[in-house]
């Protein structure tokens, strides 16, 4: 693309063509100057149309839009059979003047270089012409002929062929006079100066620029549509409401962090112009060299996706997320220079997490990578539980590192730098359970480690992931599960609960509670199984109860866990391998309230012992037909329909 510089505005479509065709075709290091005057030794100026230093010499250019067949004689032209006027002699005559120009102010040391004079045919945009002439050199060219001629070496009319220094293109453009200001003129835009074209293709310009108002300079980018460039007035009216819906998007978007500012459109002339600042830093193609460190992957990746939040929140998606269009600059922020808005939330959030997946590969951070991981397949992830793992991992790095994830568990100690233990409820080979502090939001809670996890803890995830996003007065909640870096434990942490187990609880029962208790956890299972999520582990131990209500806690970590710990008991091995989660969870419930209900024993009882106890009740307090619904549920012969438990196990609603 060649430098061009314009004196002033094309006089008709022809020049306006033509020297759209020079610009882009000629050779970077030829200029091109157009629609500028020269003074004859009268005083009087004559218009040149474009006048092109080149590799061989100055050429005076003529444009003509002729259309049809052009005879072009020596002497005398002729188009289609009609005499007009021979352009080459003018254009002669003209580069004649600059000549002596160039030969009268040459400085000691610098010859003139030729020059010559040229008439570029254009017909109709480049078609519907023919141009006979006597010979091939004569300096009258069509569209398919004019470029070659201006840049080969047999286009010159020189009988001595020299290539044109550098010394004598700034002879010819100082002679010419006042280049440099026309083309200060031409590059400045309002407050803006271009300085680099970085793309340009049938009327679609983008340039780097300077907003430059004063002293005061700062990076832009200027996305310029020329009308006259386009093949029809169509294509350019779509150009200009895609750019008009651009400009409005941003404006949407303003003040929303990843997001580039902008100014109001400019219209120049016939030019559109939207200018957009510059994004700060380098595109993520041209990252893979630069040394990153943990702490500065993870402030990235949360302003990632505080950005991309932000965004939607908006109602709009980035839509495009090719590597050379996201910038990431040294201070870890992020900016989406193309927001298409053209993808829905899920799918955004899909290339989202393809996109940065390998940055959250080297984090190696197990909940941050599945979260990236899973997000990319399709399975798409929260934002918010992704910014909430993000900040919880950064305030690590405030965390002393004896404190840290340590090995033995005591009083004080930081759990994955966002659970500080205050006390320990209970413990057991495989697990402990610890009365906690939430650091980031200062409320207690409870956590439970488990140990030696041999289970794919990643689908024991999903079901937390599901219960934190579920709503049941009688299940508990749950805040987080998630696994220690580098180890086999997992740790679950839920919100506190007022009361005690139901085991603890035996010696405090009254009349009336316990029917109440079940109904309620029967209604919790009931939901939980709509949705195909089951507990795993009933026992009196994860049965959490008080005055007015009961709650069902410590969802399994898996089978491993429940046969190991202390809800073996209500897990019988022969019911876990013949039947499905939901009769092994009615097991577990029903197991559990007939232990607690009748007398204790020291040894551990049966399933028999437990079907023999339903005969010590009386009557008006287990009902015999709630009674014949524990049996059935206890010998396994209680068939699971679409019937609601309620009315299963005969329950007043």
């Amino acid at each position: 693309m060649a430098r061009h510089i314009k004196f002033s505005e094309p006089v008709n479509e022809s020049e306006r063509w033509a020297f759209s065709k020079l610009a882009k075709e000629l050779p970077e290091h030829y200029v091109l100057l157009t629609n500028i005057e020269v003074p004859t030794p009268s005083g009087q100026a004559m218009e040149v149309d474009a006048l092109v230093v080149g590799e061989w010499g100055v050429y005076v250019v003529d444009i003509k839009g002729y259309i049809g067949t052009l005879d072009a004689g020596v002497h005398a032209w002729s188009l289609d059979g009609r005499n007009v006027d021979n352009s080459l002699s003018k254009a002669n005559y003209v580069a004649r003047i600059l000549a002596g120009k160039f030969k009268h102010k040459v400085p000691t040391g610098v010859y003139a270089p030729w020059c010559q004079g040229m008439v570029f045919v254009t017909g109709r945009l480049g078609e519907d012409i023919e141009v006979q002439k006597p010979n091939r050199t004569m300096g009258v060219f069509d569209p398919e002929q004019i470029i070659s001629a201006l840049t080969k070496e047999w286009g010159s009319t020189s009988q001595f062929k020299h290539k044109v220094t550098e010394k004598q293109k700034e002879f010819v453009l100082d002679t010419i006079g006042q280049v440099a200001v026309m083309e200060r003129r031409n590059n400045r835009i309002h407050d803006f100066e271009k300085k680099q074209c970085l793309f340009i293709n049938q009327g679609v310009e983008v340039w780097s620029a300077d907003y430059a108002p004063g002293h005061f300079r700062a990076p832009w980018i200027l996305k310029i549509l020329q009308p006259a460039e386009f093949e029809s007035r169509e294509e350019f009216e779509k150009f200009e409401h895609s750019m008009r819906e651009e400009l409005f998007r941003l404006q949407e978007l303003a003040g929303c962090s990843g997001v580039p500012h902008c100014a109001p459109l400019i219209q120049e002339g016939d030019m559109l112009v939207l200018p957009i600042r510059m994004p700060r830093g380098q595109p993520m193609t041209e990252l893979s060299d630069v040394v990153i460190t943990p702490k500065q992957d993870l402030m990235l990746l949360r302003r990632a996706a505080t950005s991309l939040h932000q965004i939607h929140r908006r109602g709009y998606t980035v839509s495009n997320w090719q590597h050379n269009c996201v910038f990431i600059d040294q201070e870890g922020d992020v900016e989406y220079i193309d927001i298409q808005n053209q993808l829905s939330v899920s799918d955004d959030i899909q290339h989202f997490a393809a996109c940065f997946l390998l940055i959250a590969e080297r984090l190696g951070n197990p909940t941050i990578h599945q979260w990236f991981r899973e997000s990319s397949k399709g399975r798409v992830g929260s934002l918010d539980a992704l910014r909430s793992e993000l900040s919880a991992v950064l305030m690590q790095q405030t965390i002393a590192p004896e404190h840290h994830n340590p090995e033995t568990l005591l009083e004080g100690s930081v759990i994955d730098g966002r659970y500080r233990l205050i006390q320990q409820i209970t413990q057991s080979d495989d697990s402990e359970q610890w009365r906690a502090m939430h650091l980031q939001g200062g409320f207690e809670c409870v956590v439970s480690v488990f140990y030696n996890v041999e289970e794919n803890w990643q689908g024991v995830a999903s079901v937390y992931n599901s219960l934190k996003c579920l709503y049941h007065p009688h299940v508990e909640h749950i805040i987080e599960f998630s696994q220690l870096r580098d180890s086999n434990t997992l740790y679950i942490a839920r919100a506190w609960i007022e009361g005690v187990s139901l085991a603890d609880f035996r010696e405090y029962i009254v009349p009336g509670q316990p029917k109440k208790w079940f109904a309620e956890l029967l209604s919790a299972l009931q939901y939980l199984h709509s949705l195909d999520i089951y507990h795993g582990s009933i026992c009196p131990d994860n049965i959490v109860v008080y005055q007015k209500t009961a709650v069902l806690a410590n969802f399994a970590v898996g089978s491993d866990i429940a046969m190991r710990g202390y809800a073996a008991n209500y897990a019988d091995p022969e019911l876990w391998a013949a039947e499905g989660p939901a009769e092994r969870d009615l097991y577990g419930l029903v197991a559990s309230f007939v232990d607690v209900l009748i007398p204790k024993t020291e040894a551990p009882r049966t399933r028999e012992d437990l079907i023999e106890g339903l005969n010590y009740f009386d009557p008006e307090v287990l009902p015999p037909s709630l009674a014949e619904a524990c049996r059935r549920v206890l010998s396994f012969d209680l068939p699971l329909t679409d019937e609601n438990y309620i009315d299963l196990f005969d329950l007043p609603e």
